[in-house]
């Protein structure tokens, strides 16, 4: 826990630690010691002994013993701050992330007693509550939603904030905040809530702010979790951050030993880049390199650089009578790099004789708890004696009602016709099946030639020109990737599903007039195929909670905070103070979910809900 006191060069820095079974306490000393200058004062207690507390059940249990330690630790940090004459206490919980540097003028620029900067996390849990219901357990509002997701901006009157917020000292009214409880106080002990009772009996309003990003923060694990589980949840929220903004990048002030790099048991590791798409390898390459997953670049051809003697020379020539099922267009450009991109890699693992690899495209997004997982499927595949030649790590599954799993198998399925080539394992054997029916001088997209190969593509036409259709195909379920962005959404790009037409293959079908092959085009984000929708990962997890099916075991449950004195009408809802509408509302939209990109992951991410908390 830290307190920051008097923004005017942090005239008082507190830190208190303590009940660490980690090394918590050694890194934060090395942060003081080579960070300490920057402040006027920094007082730092480290207490390594006891290392728990003595009714825990683990370290992400809460007895009521730690929470009267947390309640006294943060009232003597209020002391003092006003002992201090501080003119502002910062308070923030060691597991959340400041990332925004105008984060304190932001706050102290509202002119609020108390306010938060909203955190996000990698669920639907965040610092603030939306709204309580009589018995003051957390109620989930649709205001909540709306300014989680950020569809409207601006200062909010909320009735609960909690882990990182401002308290303005200035305020005379803030001397009747408290964190012990005041009499009238019957809830369970809990720090945010006898803090929030003192604030209403004060009359002082609670606020969160989410004009800007401010950074995020962890979800507290239930009881029983071990510390393992929050260091796989940290590393996804570092793989989250790089995707959307600058990351989590290691401090400068500790040291901390790099993570071991290992290809997990395959001959190889692939990732397939453009060398125009930077950012997206300096991405991929840190992601990776946090998972600890040794792998090799490989420069994706660049369909724009494309000439027609290069498809003549490598003897490329679109399946006769191939037409997008969609836009009712031939192949792209982009298309063909993306084959040709995949086909030597194909040709490379022949080539070296590997067993088997794993390929990445570079806009793929990891799943929480990647590694583990991935781990744990490769244990099943090998202990289970499965026969696989290619297997699916992401994909847009297009018939889920004709995929069952493999009997015996915990996270294995059946592929059904599937898009999208994001991520996948192959075998040598994998590798020969698709190289030996010479698919150049056939060509069609490479997640259309696939499943035609595992004999699952509803075009027979197009599936009459490969044979044998004997791929042993198989894909982990639930998928472990997905892309980083979806149409429709900022910073969506594709380089494949582009309007740029293959003139070379126009020509020598003897047609002059693109006009032929461009009927009129829908909205892209109708495409089954170019419209990465959320309906896959919500059809998953309905499919999941109703049939039965197996599921990763990786619902977080925040620990169980006290009940608090039902607030007034007042605060039993979540009010705008200022706001910019960045989405109008309608009558019809009852839920932010249903208007919000995000809607289906953030769904399916957040079913398991505690009654009492906004996860």
């Amino acid at each position: 826990m830290c307190t920051a006191c008097d923004f005017q060069g942090f005239d008082f820095y507190g830190i208190r630690t303590d009940h660490n079974i980690d090394n918590t306490a050694t890194l934060l000393q090395e942060w003081v010691n080579k960070s300490g200058s920057l402040y006027h004062r920094v007082d730092i207690d480290v207490q390594n002994e006891p290392q728990a507390f003595d009714w825990e059940n683990g370290p992400s249990d809460w007895p009521d013993e730690r929470y009267l330690h947390v309640i006294t630790l943060r009232q003597r940090a209020l002391e003092e701050a006003r002992f201090q004459w501080a003119d502002y206490l910062l308070a923030v919980d060691v597991d959340n992330f400041l990332e925004n540097p105008r984060v304190l003028l932001d706050l102290m620029t509202q002119e609020k007693t108390v306010i938060a900067p909203m955190l996000v996390s990698t669920k639907m849990y965040s610092n603030f509550w939306g709204g309580t219901n009589q018995k003051g357990y957390y109620r989930r509002t649709e205001q909540y939603v709306h300014i989680l997701k950020r569809n409207f901006t601006g200062v909010f009157e909320v009735p609960m904030v909690h882990s990182t917020y401002l308290i303005n000292l200035r305020h005379k009214i803030s001397v009747q905040l408290s964190y012990n409880p005041l009499p009238g106080f019957t809830g369970d002990i809990d720090d945010m809530m006898t803090f929030a009772f003192s604030a209403k009996k004060a009359g002082i309003p609670f606020h969160v702010t989410n004009r800007n990003y401010y950074g995020s923060l962890l979800i507290p694990l239930s009881a029983k979790k071990p510390l393992e589980y929050e260091k796989e949840q940290m590393l996804h929220l570092r793989l989250e951050a790089m995707v959307d903004n600058a990351g989590l990048p290691l401090s400068k002030h500790v040291s901390v030993p790099a993570r071991q790099q290992s290809k997990l048991g395959f001959d190889e590791i692939y990732m397939i880049n453009l060398k125009r798409r930077p950012e997206r390898r300096l991405r991929m390459v840190a992601a990776l390199k946090d998972l600890g997953i040794a792998f090799k670049i490989v420069d994706a051809v660049d369909g724009k650089a494309l000439t027609d003697q290069d498809l003549e020379d490598l003897g490329v020539d679109m399946l006769p009578g191939y037409r997008d099922p969609y836009y009712e267009r031939v192949l792209t450009r982009g298309e063909i790099g993306c084959f040709l991109s995949h086909y030597f890699i194909w040709q490379d693992v022949v080539r070296n004789n590997y067993k088997k690899i794993l390929i990445f495209e570079d806009d793929v997004r990891f799943k929480e708890s990647f590694r583990p997982k991935m781990e744990e499927l490769l244990q099943e595949i090998a202990q289970k004696n499965l026969d696989w030649e290619l297997l699916y790590i992401g994909r847009k599954i297009m018939e889920r009602d004709y995929e069952n799993y493999v009997d015996g198998f915990m996270h294995v399925v059946k592929p059904s016709y599937t898009y999208w080539t994001l991520s996948y394992m192959l075998t040598f054997d994998g590798a020969q099946k698709l190289l030996s029916q010479e698919p150049l001088g056939k060509m069609i997209p490479v997640d259309e030639y696939i499943p035609i190969m595992f004999d699952v593509h509803p075009e027979n036409d197009w599936a009459h020109a490969f044979h044998p259709r004997d791929l042993k195909a198989y894909s982990v379920n639930p998928l472990l990737v997905e892309p980083t962005h979806y149409t429709g959404e900022e910073k969506y790009i594709s380089d494949t599903e582009t309007k740029d037409i293959w003139e070379y293959v126009l020509q020598r079908e003897g047609t002059s007039d693109k006009a032929g092959f461009s009927k009129q085009q829908k909205d892209a984000s109708d495409d089954p195929k170019s419209s990465k929708g959320r309906l896959d990962l919500m059809e998953q997890h309905e499919d999941d909670k109703h049939t039965g099916n197996k599921v990763w075991n990786d619902g977080q449950r925040m620990h169980g905070h006290g009940t608090m004195p039902s607030a007034d009408d007042s605060l039993n809802g979540t009010h705008a103070v200022e706001l910019t509408a960045n989405k109008k509302l309608d009558s019809q939209d009852s839920s932010a979910e249903s208007s919000n990109p995000d809607a289906e992951r953030d769904r399916a991410a957040s079913e398991d809900i505690n009654t009492h908390t906004e996860l």
